[in-house]
């Protein structure tokens, strides 16, 4: 019986680490969704609203 409980915690500490990595994910996927709006934001300025560089 001892060894089935064993299991079961083990079961469920791997259950949890799922969970973690599954919301971890969930976040950088949202980071990279946030990034390439920026991306595509940044790009679609205008060239004439862009500030001009300067040259020594």
């Amino acid at each position: 019986m001892e060894q089935y409980e064993q299991c079961e915690q083990q079961l469920i500490r791997m259950e949890l680490q799922v969970g973690q990595l599954i919301r971890i994910i969930a976040s950088m996927n949202e980071r990279i969704k946030e990034l390439e709006e920026k991306e595509r934001a940044r790009k679609v300025i205008p060239i004439h609203m862009r500030r001009p560089v300067h040259r020594a």
